[in-house]
């Protein structure tokens, strides 16, 4: 749309630039006639006087003469010709027909046997005054034409500097689209990478920091509040960090609610840059929300003769360590990441030569009623014992095999090694392994048809196993796989929910998704307090009337035996009965004696 208005504009110039050329060339073609037949007038009289002297009538040039001279007066006639406005010429124009009327009178009395010494007289006058008339004429076709010539570079001097005014003030309008955020009004990335770097270039008396950061969950902010919302929450926060720099450093939007502020040091910089945001958005925004909002933050310690890319992919790569730890996370770009992103690297790299060492070591924790203390199934938990003979817990790389997708093939390990050992050890048909399965698993396309192949492989009851799926990766999962989980339950298979509790709507999963086990999150026994055990009553009371089997993790004390069987939770599981151990130390443990344990 904008190139179409500047070929409009172009067009428009060049069309009125073309029109005053063709109206000039007109103009002077005009006065080039009125010249040449100015001229005729001369030549036709000088003509006819000769003919007359030579007693050579000739009354059709006379009549001829008579209507080029009334046409030069009125501008009306054959010829086309223009009549000239000019006082000068319209005055000698007036002579030349008086003089023209003596001729005549004379040319009848030559004719009459009078003196020609008198017409002869009179025709050289004529011809000085008609030489006068031409010279005139010719001047002022001259001055039209110069008046047009210096008309039509004004012309193009008006409309070359409206036209760069133009220009400048779209390359202006360009720019700010290229460099400047629409929304906030800050910098954009792009722009402010250009800026950092003249800024570290000129780094001389400040020590800089360069900081990424965003709000913790904004989707959930756009979602309950709306996106209006939203933008006055961006534009805040771009409002408060321009403030906060204060004209020591310079600040920009990347992406949604992902910002960069690039200002001089100080210790606790990120803390007061956080706390003083959140002042400014109390200010601005209506909602008293701010309380609790957490942001996460990546920072890098500039220094001189440094790449802006390099020190934005710092402060990035630190943000994006910040997110995967947690909310309201705060991470500087230093060797201890470093290190710990080369560990991550390294465990990344020694992955598939682990499994086809078989290196993941499968852990059982049992899993028990709470009445009798009854062992009645387990939980599968993974270790890996490296090389070195060192133990790498699930923590350490979960979170990493499920972004490279390695989990895939890790879940399916521990469920063959859950299935050899049911197996093995020839367990019982009501006892159960709960097998944990990753998101990104449960969306592998081969994941339907892998499980009943590992199972079909070890003839393994599809009661011994039970599919765990944590609260959270729920919430991720879509149409295609929730109908696959469905299936699954059809075909006798039992689902858990763990973690259940530690997010949020879970009442709603429970609603969209049906499952048979919900196993109540340990943070809720961890950290005890009256309203907790009251939330655990109430998921207990829930599962009984959606009839699910209810388990509640980190068991560990008396006390926590003593509230569960007040609050009739019929299942537990945690370190009161036993620590996760290895497979075969669980057979001799709890199946190669009565499984009850008696406290």
């Amino acid at each position: 749309m904008k190139q179409k208005q500047t070929m409009g504009i172009y067009t428009c110039i060049w069309i009125v630039a073309i029109v005053i050329l063709i109206v000039s060339l007109f103009q002077n073609l005009g006065y080039a006639k009125v010249i040449n037949y100015s001229g005729i007038v001369r030549g036709a009289t000088q003509k006819l006087v000769k003919e007359e002297l030579q007693c050579d009538k000739d009354d059709t040039l006379i009549v001829y003469l008579d209507n080029l001279l009334d046409e030069l007066q009125t501008g009306h006639g054959e010829h086309g010709l223009m009549k000239l406005e000019d006082k000068v010429y319209q005055q000698e124009l007036n002579e030349m027909n008086v003089m023209w009327q003596e001729i005549k009178l004379e040319i009848q009395n030559v004719r009459h046997g009078q003196s020609s010494k008198k017409l002869y007289q009179l025709s050289q006058e004529y011809f000085q005054k008609a030489d006068h008339m031409v010279a005139t004429a010719q001047n002022i076709s001259d001055q039209s034409l110069a008046q047009s010539i210096v008309m039509f570079f004004l012309y193009l001097l008006m409309t070359g500097g409206i036209f760069l005014f133009w220009y400048r003030h779209k390359q202006k309008q360009i720019q700010k689209v290229m460099y400047i955020d629409k929304l906030t009004g800050i910098y954009n990335l792009l722009s402010f990478e250009i800026e950092v770097q003249k800024q570290i270039e000129n780094q001389k008396e400040f020590s800089y920091v360069l900081i990424c950061f965003d709000i913790d969950d904004f989707k959930f902010y756009n979602t309950i509040y709306g996106y209006a919302f939203g933008d006055k929450m961006l534009q805040s926060i771009a409002k408060g960090l321009q403030l906060f720099i204060n004209h020591n450093g310079i600040c920009a939007r990347s992406n949604s609610d992902c910002f960069y502020a690039l200002v001089s040091y100080h210790d606790g910089i990120a803390e007061d840059l956080r706390d003083y945001l959140k002042v400014v958005m109390k200010e601005d925004l209506e909602l008293d929300i701010i309380d609790d909002l957490t942001m996460s933050f990546g920072m890098y310690m500039v220094t001189q003769n440094e790449v802006a890319q390099d020190i934005l992919d710092y402060a990035l790569l630190a943000h994006k360590n910040a997110k995967a730890i947690g909310k309201n996370c705060m991470i500087w770009y230093d060797q201890n990441l470093l290190d710990r992103l080369n560990q991550d690297n390294l465990i990344l790299k020694q992955m598939h030569r682990a499994l086809a060492q078989h290196q993941f070591q499968m852990y059982l924790q049992p899993q028990f009623e709470v009445s009798t203390l009854k062992i009645i199934g387990a939980e599968a938990l993974v270790r890996w014992k490296m090389d070195n003979g060192t133990f790498l817990y699930p923590d350490d790389f979960i979170s990493l095999f499920e972004k490279d997708g390695y989990i895939y093939e890790l879940d399916f390990e521990i469920l063959e090694q859950a299935c050899r050992f049911i197996k093995t050890y020839n367990v019982a048909s009501d006892f159960s392994i709960s097998v944990n399965f990753s998101r990104v698993t449960i969306h592998h396309k081969q994941f339907y048809q892998r499980l009943h192949d590992v199972l079909e492989k070890y003839k393994t009851p599809i009661g011994n196993i039970e599919i765990e799926i944590t609260e959270s990766a729920f919430h991720d999962l879509s149409n295609g796989s929730r109908a696959i989980l469905l299936k699954l339950r059809e075909e006798g298979f039992t689902i858990a929910m763990d973690d259940f509790g530690s997010g949020y709507s879970s009442l709603n999963l429970l609603d969209s998704i049906s499952v048979d086990v919900l196993k109540i999150d340990k943070f809720f026994l961890v950290e005890r307090s009256q309203k907790r055990e009251m939330i655990i009553g109430l998921i207990v009371d829930i599962a009984k009337t959606l009839d699910m089997k209810v388990i509640c993790e980190g068991v560990e004390t008396e006390d926590d035996i003593d509230l569960l069987r007040k609050l009739n939770c019929p299942l537990g599981q945690g370190y009161y009965i036993s620590k996760p151990i290895l497979a075969q130390q669980f057979a001799e443990q709890f199946l190669n004696h009565e499984r009850e344990i008696h406290g």
